[in-house]
């Protein structure tokens, strides 16, 4: 089987590419030949199929300035790129795809591709890695007021411009909420035969947003086991890695931490939070039990998290499929996650972790005082979190199930 695989980025940034590159080796590893599309980029993985990708656009380093006086020419290109479509009906003239796999391609590609899809006939799957259809910013969260939103998931997406979601903006707010009512209206997503949502929240809003049961498929993502290893032991330490921005909830971490007098907790990650969470960790006189590592990668993140007691995943977001925690289940430690989103759905209560609500800082402090003065039971849910992996995330596991989907795609059935 030949599979298109399209995604707005071709180098690891986030969670979503590495989803990606991830199902890519597998598929290949089954004797499928992938056919990428993405955009140009310095930091691109090597590939013969580079040339046939968009030119780069990138929205990093303007100010509101810059993005007025090259408006017209960025908002034609984010609500429907000409180029994208172009090089796509070019490239699957060219390839003969069985069939195309989407991931993100909001902004950078686009969903015009969706057309060319449509135009050659080629069954097409996007995986939801976020919710850019039935949430103009993407992220069901007002970042001015930190609240969880879900309007526009059965209401109108000018609710964005009402409570101006996209950075606070207007004018930003105004153009995300056209384009979701643009691309409703004329039906763009009505060309994808099949949406993979990672977590049943996520399968939930679709539902509700009006997309048939027989077009939404939940299954969970998959990692390379043999990357997480199976590491039980641990010493008195817990962990929070990964993105440090507020909406991930370490503040409600560290005033937790400040209530429990044991332990010592590490802060794996960069982000735009860090000096707030810096200043809290002062003036509570926590330096002694509070590391900020900054970023890591590779070894020195894989033996941080390795050694630890157990994981914190505090979201105050609807964090959809965080892939923290299926690199956790691997190496088998327990997660302590916020009740919000898909994170239940893996973090099951007194059985692979602990949940509380987000943003109860009390609620946590219970949970890591019990955690950590009870070793057994840290290393019994360590046990069933990597038992939980074997069976849900596995490569083969998942291999055999979206082998599945492809295979009912491709036979006219949803």
């Amino acid at each position: 089987m030949k599979i298109l695989m399209i995604h707005k980025f071709y180098y690891v940034n986030g969670g979503a590419c590495r989803y990606m590159f991830e199902l890519s080796k597998l598929l290949e590893k089954n004797g499928h030949e992938v056919v990428p599309f993405s955009m140009q980029h310095p930091r691109n993985h090597p590939t013969p199929y580079e040339k046939d990708f968009v030119s780069n656009i990138s929205f990093q380093g303007m100010n509101f300035a810059q993005k007025l006086l090259k408006a017209p020419g960025i908002t034609k290109r984010v609500i429907y790129s000409k180029e994208a479509r172009n090089a796509l009906e070019r490239l699957i003239e060219r390839e003969k795809p069985d069939l195309a796999h989407v991931h993100m391609i909001d902004h950078q590609l686009s969903p015009s591709i969706f057309d060319a899809l449509k135009k050659f006939g080629i069954p097409t799957i996007q995986t939801v890695h976020q919710y850019k259809m039935v949430c103009p910013n993407y992220s069901l969260y007002i970042y001015r007021n930190h609240e969880r939103c879900t309007r526009c998931v059965e209401g109108s997406f000018f609710n964005a411009v009402k409570h101006r979601c996209h950075k606070d903006s207007l004018v930003g707010s105004s153009i995300v909420a056209f384009e979701s009512a643009f691309h409703k209206r004329r039906g763009t997503y009505d060309m994808v035969d099949l949406f993979h949502t990672p977590s049943q929240f996520t399968e939930q809003l679709y539902l509700r947003h009006g997309v048939p049961q027989e077009r939404v498929w939940q299954q969970f993502y998959t990692i390379n086991m043999e990357d997480y290893p199976y590491s039980p032991d641990f010493e008195d330490y817990f962990v929070f890695y990964g993105r440090v921005a507020q909406e991930k909830g370490v503040m409600t971490l560290l005033q937790a931490l400040d209530k429990v007098r044991m332990s010592k907790l590490k802060v794996v990650g960069e982000g735009p939070h860090i000096p707030e969470l810096q200043s809290f960790v002062k003036e509570k006189g926590l330096e002694d039990r509070v590391e900020f590592t900054g970023y890591k990668q590779g070894k020195e993140l894989h033996d941080l998290v390795a050694g630890a007691k157990f994981v914190v995943a505090p979201s105050l977001w609807h964090d959809n499929s965080p892939l923290v925690m299926y690199e956790s289940f691997s190496r088998g430690k327990p997660v302590v996650g916020s009740r919000t989103g898909g994170i239940p759905e893996m973090v099951r209560d007194h059985v692979t972790g602990r949940q509380f609500d987000p943003g109860d800082h009390e609620a946590l402090a219970e949970i890591l005082s019990e955690l950590l003065q009870d070793d057994a039971l840290v290393l019994e849910m360590g046990r069933n979190a990597r038992r939980l992996a074997e069976e849900e995330f596995a490569p083969d596991v998942h291999y055999q199930k979206m082998k599945s989907a492809y295979d009912k795609l491709l036979n006219g059935s949803r």
